[in-house]
């Protein structure tokens, strides 16, 4: 991760705490009550498939530039 771009990381972060919000949330209902759980779950699993996406696409833009170098 020390190689990915500033926007890769802080989309990242982003969504990392993106996904402990809703854990916090689906089991307190703190933020928004009505979410239901397989709300929360969706959610979670999008999130997760952003991370997944992000961390492809960084490794595929390290493995073309030291391809061109």
């Amino acid at each position: 991760m020390k190689k990915y771009t500033i926007m890769s990381k802080i989309a990242l972060v982003i969504c990392s705490g993106l996904i402990a919000l809703a854990l916090i949330n689906g089991a307190t209902g703190f933020i928004n009550s009505t979410i239901s759980f397989s709300g929360t779950v969706i959610c979670i699993v999008g999130l997760l498939i952003a991370i997944l996406a992000i961390t492809i696409l960084e490794r595929e833009r390290l493995k073309r530039k030291i391809d061109k170098s």
